[in-house]
């Protein structure tokens, strides 16, 4: 699992809270892997990766529709274990990250739009001043605070 560099290794609490669903599901009845996936709302990767770290609390069966997960505890056992997840320390944030917004509220003259849409980019935001280009100074003459210094 990637994460981010500002976050402390260890469980997340989404993580932990959709562990203990699925203790509580499969407490409650056996659930083929399609249904995990749709429980946990994540594809086949992300349920192996749920099953694999519960071991050996869950038992397999395999059928024609594929395997079924049965619950390998006894009640109190599974209480126990939810217990101990609940103990568990959630990973926490370290320090908070630097977002183009943050470095740019540090100098009032700089202003950054960044639109709201689905595409990732890269935001970097350089340290020297603004300052016209060389050409088009020279076509059109220097600004007024150019031409002063």
């Amino acid at each position: 699992m990637t994460r981010a560099r500002y976050v402390t290794p260890g469980q997340t609490a989404e993580r932990i809270e959709k562990m203990r669903r699925l203790v509580a599901a499969l407490l409650v009845r056996s659930l083929r892997r399609d249904e995990i996936g749709d429980l946990l709302a994540m594809g086949p990767s992300g349920v192996r990766k749920y099953v694999k770290e519960l071991g050996d609390r869950v038992s397999i069966v395999r059928t024609q529709d594929g395997p079924v997960y049965f619950i390998a505890m006894t009640p109190a056992q599974a209480q126990a274990y939810l217990a101990q997840l609940a103990a568990m320390p959630v990973s926490r944030p370290t320090g908070v990250p630097k977002r183009a917004q943050d470095v740019a509220a540090g100098d009032p003259a700089r202003h950054i739009h960044i639109m709201r849409d689905d595409v990732h980019y890269s935001v970097r935001l350089h340290s020297a001043p603004a300052a016209r280009d060389p050409l088009v100074a020279a076509l059109f003459g220097a600004r007024a605070p150019e031409a002063r210094a």
